[in-house]
């Protein structure tokens, strides 16, 4: 059974990318703070991303389950994947957002979210060091929604600057709310200067790291992604098989590669990997965290016509 720990979907682009607002424009074309860039591929002619696009997707490939994360340059798009959770309960895991922007807001956000139902919430850390005055992982506002979160069995998605910028922080978290459930975004930035004690955040008992966009991270090389697996393999090293999940940040990373690409480097790569452990990183793990019915039957992709 595989599972895909980092998809996006959205209604509709409203966001924000530093100071630039995000909006809109054709064929996949989105504008941030005025200038025009691909965000999505081409055939998203409208710039929505339904699910049930990601389905399509999702069947063709082989995959039973998106794990559905959110991000401020998308906007908040919590009444729409409110609507996914009902419409395809078994198919994807929704997270709700909220703005760690503003810790004034927080709590009355938070509560709002748990009451709309949502079993995990998205944090896109890695801005809130620019902020004037800064927001720390540890500052007062947080640390209540951290605590409420297990309170609630909930998990937490979150994206950290690179390097070691907000690791001690984190550790810190993790050590006055040790329940918490987590999941490091972006592989930690593989490659990046300091990426690994991102990685080694997974050693607390209740931490897991997943790829999604790894393959952005290594796009330049392309298929098979070599050092991405080795950056896999270091991973797995250092926290363990278990503790590892794969993602495809669909569908940013789909203005590059194909989505099976996204997943047949490490379907049929990663042979470091015990056939076990592969079953863990590509789906067993993220069932775990996410609280996902598992199944160890596989779901086949579809024959391609060039396949004939």
């Amino acid at each position: 059974m595989i599972i895909d720990a980092h998809i996006h979907l959205w209604d509709k682009v409203n966001g924000l990318l530093g100071t630039g607002k995000t909006e809109p424009v054709k064929d996949g074309i989105i504008r941030i703070g005025g200038k025009e860039i691909q965000g999505m591929p081409t055939w998203f002619s409208d710039c929505r991303n339904p699910a049930e696009l990601a389905l399509a997707a999702l069947d063709d490939a082989g995959v039973h389950v998106a794990v559905v994360t959110q991000e401020y340059l998308d906007g908040n798009q919590n009444d729409y994947l409110l609507q996914v959770k009902r419409q395809y309960p078994d198919r994807f895991f929704v997270h709700g957002l909220i703005d760690f922007t503003k810790p004034q807001n927080l709590a009355r956000e938070f509560n709002r979210i748990a009451e709309m139902g949502f079993r995990g919430i998205k944090c896109p850390a890695m801005f809130l060091p620019d902020l004037k005055p800064p927001v720390h992982l540890d500052d007062a506002p947080l640390m209540d929604i951290w605590q409420q979160m297990v309170e609630r069995d909930m998990v937490l998605s979150i994206d950290l600057a690179p390097g070691n910028v907000q690791v001690p922080q984190m550790r810190r978290v993790l050590k006055r709310v040790p329940g918490l459930k987590v999941a490091i975004g972006h592989f930690g930035m593989a490659g990046r200067k300091g990426w690994m004690h991102q990685i080694r955040l997974a050693e607390h008992k209740n931490v897991h790291v997943e790829c999604g966009g790894i393959i952005w991270l290594y796009r330049k090389e392309g298929p098979p992604f070599r050092t991405a697996q080795l950056k896999i393999k270091q991973a797995a090293k250092a926290v363990g098989a278990d503790k590892i999940m794969w993602g495809s940040d669909y569908p940013r990373t789909m203005v590059d590669f194909t989505y099976r690409q996204s997943l047949d480097f490490a379907r049929y790569g990663c042979d470091f990997f015990t056939e076990e452990e592969k079953d863990m990183f590509l789906g067993a793990n993220a069932a775990r965290l996410y609280g996902i019915d598992y199944s160890t039957q596989n779901k086949r992709p579809r024959r391609l016509i060039t396949e004939t």
